[in-house]
């Protein structure tokens, strides 16, 4: 479990590609001082929340028997699902969300930084990590440093979309999506192959 291949998950289904451009819209009627404040009160609900999935859920799939592979398996079909329905909605601006009494944590840290899929690449890593120090660490520094792109990200949202422009930004989500897909399948795969399905 290599830290680049634990950033790349990430940031598949965790980082800043798809939270600038949804941010984007769902600030697009707010002053500066607004989105910013919104930026850091999502920023810092994702956060509980991250912590939140790495400690206490993981927890409590290993109290429920969930093992790792089955986990793995969830997640492989969960990242397809995401990147089928990424690749299906290209292209398109995001729409706006609809409104809510706290959206800093819905729609803004839940769905948008994090998603179902996220959620279960956390508990993959943090499952994989088990006992080893080192690793769980690993794990949660690249989680925070996620988290932290996101509301570097957030914060420059207007100015990184005005430079870059939605197409670009719906095209790069567009390949990471294909790379996702394919992704899905390799954890997919690695799942089957520790319960011992099959051998190769």
């Amino acid at each position: 479990m290599s830290a680049a291949f634990v950033f790349t998950i990430f940031m598949l289904t965790l980082g800043p590609i798809k939270t600038v451009p949804a941010f984007f819209v769902m600030t697009k009627d707010l002053d500066e001082q607004a989105r910013r404040r919104l930026a850091f009160a999502g920023t810092l609900a994702a956060t509980a929340i991250v912590l939140a999935i790495a400690f206490i859920m993981s927890q409590a799939a290993k109290n429920l028997g969930v093992s790792i592979e089955d986990i793995m398996l969830a997640g492989g079909i969960l990242l397809f699902l995401g990147a089928r329905e990424s690749i299906a909605h290209f292209p398109g601006a995001p729409h706006p969300a609809a409104p809510s009494r706290n959206p800093a944590v819905t729609p803004l840290a839940i769905p948008t930084i994090v998603t179902p899929w996220g959620v279960v690449a956390i508990l993959v890593f943090m499952g994989l990590a088990e006992d080893n120090v080192a690793a769980t660490l690993k794990v949660l520094a690249i989680l925070l440093l996620m988290m932290v792109l996101n509301l570097v990200g957030m914060l420059f949202a207007r100015p990184i979309v005005g430079a870059v422009g939605f197409i670009t930004f719906q095209a790069t989500g567009w390949i990471f999506a294909v790379l996702q897909a394919g992704l899905a399948v390799d954890v997919s795969v690695t799942a089957i192959k520790r319960l011992g399905l099959f051998h190769g």
